[in-house]
């Protein structure tokens, strides 16, 4: 097969051998495909080091395979989907260097990418698991969970990380909570309305994301529609909140090389500017994303999800849909289980009495999945969620609803 595409691909990693992959991909993907995943690999060479550029091609192409095939099984000739913004890190190493925090020296030159992400969608961070946030019932200040992060050759590392301490038995700082990770989420659409713009600074090189923010429009966008005074106060705090708490990660606990530990908050910087305007006071916000968000956002290793994540009231279906969807996207419309005696452990729930009884357990999750009743993903899939008997424990089941086929004509 002769295509321009192949020739460069070789032209760049110097792989002659993997020609019959490539051609592979051309002839089942279509060339458009595998020259928008070979744009993708330029562009993070250009951002950073890619080890392996080979390998990590390989891996955007067979995941592209794997959801045409699964396409191909279960409807006839189906159009292929539009394409999910998600992308990890190359591999672990890479990952948590993007931790490093990064001093603001020099001049701030303001920028916008190139390419934005949409305006009716979340960019959150692969980075972010649900164990990022908490239930406002947790009443420690600080606690330690094990963290799980995931990188583009299937690694998945689990990390022993402090929630509420900058560094261990440092001041308890507080621990973000389901609503803090619905305002970053809300945060992040409107840093996308706004066109993703940053800041470059001119002797350190660090990027810095960064948004203006009214406070009423930032809780429309939460879903609220009572907002008075005091409403704006604690809104206003609530932001405020996500700049102080801090994380930690324990990285030479599990044996990384030369390891340097990281602790890091969400935001870098948040100030004010308020007056009155028609009668009622008027509060603005510039909110700065942390360097290591930042980097997360500009390098998209990140997923687009809807804009109604940040409407989800129920904490406790917030973190699971935070839990589930990657997972669902990794299984390619496979059915995935869990009981939930252990999903309670991986969402690091704090303790409460429901836990200990199998009924109970499923009433909890019950209420929670109704709010998540017809939940779309960004590329306009449902997510299908029921909870069912197991052997032992009852099994909360979820999947991804099949691509929809092209409508026929005539």
């Amino acid at each position: 097969m002769e295509s321009y595409i192949i020739d460069e691909i070789i032209r760049l990693t110097g792989d002659t051998k993997s020609r019959a992959f490539w051609e592979k991909a051309v002839r089942i993907l279509g060339e458009h495909i595998v020259a928008e995943e070979f744009g993708e690999l330029k562009c993070q060479m250009h951002n950073k080091t890619i080890r392996d550029p080979r390998k990590y091609l390989t891996t955007l192409l067979k995941s592209r395979l794997k959801v045409q095939e699964a396409a191909k099984n279960s409807h006839p000739a189906p159009a292929i989907p539009e394409k999910l913004k998600t992308y990890f890190e190359e591999n672990q190493a890479a990952l948590f260097s993007n931790l490093v925090p990064m001093p603001m020296g020099g001049e701030a030159e303001k920028k916008e990418m190139a390419v934005p992400y949409s305006k009716e969608t979340i960019p959150w961070a692969t980075f972010m698991s649900s164990n990022f946030f908490t239930l406002s019932t947790n009443k420690a200040k600080s606690d330690i969970v094990q963290a799980k992060f995931r990188t583009a050759d299937g690694d998945v590392t689990v990390i022993p990380m402090i929630r509420g301490r900058a560094k261990p038995k440092g001041e308890e700082l507080g621990i973000p909570t389901v609503e803090h990770g619905r305002i970053l989420a809300a945060l992040e659409n409107i840093w996308a309305q706004q066109g993703c713009p940053y800041h470059t600074y001119s002797d350190s090189k660090a990027v810095v994301c960064f948004c203006l923010v009214s406070i009423r429009e930032l809780a429309r966008l939460l879903g609220r529609t009572n907002f008075g005074g005091r409403d704006l106060v604690q809104l206003t705090n609530k932001v405020w909140n996500l700049k102080n708490m801090a994380y930690y990660l324990d990285l030479a606990s599990v044996g990384f090389k030369n390891a340097i530990n990281r602790g890091f908050s969400l935001l870098h910087s948040v100030e004010l500017a308020e007056g009155m305007k028609h009668g009622q006071m008027e509060t603005i916000l510039k909110v700065e994303f942390s360097t290591q968000l930042s980097s997360q956002l500009l390098g998209r290793r990140a997923v687009s999800r809807p804009k109604q994540l940040a409407h989800i009231q129920s904490e406790l279906a917030f973190l699971i849909r935070l839990y589930l969807e990657p997972i669902l996207f990794s299984l390619d419309g496979e059915t995935y289980s869990k009981s939930l005696e252990d999903l309670i452990k991986d969402l690091a729930l704090p303790a409460a009495p429901w836990h200990k009884y199998k009924s109970k357990r499923r009433q909890v999750f019950q209420k929670a999945l109704n709010t998540l009743r017809h939940q779309k993903t960004s590329d306009g899939r449902e997510i299908i969620l029921n909870i069912e008997e197991g052997l032992m424990d009852y099994l909360l089941t979820a999947r991804l609803e099949p691509v929809a086929l092209p409508e026929k004509v005539g």
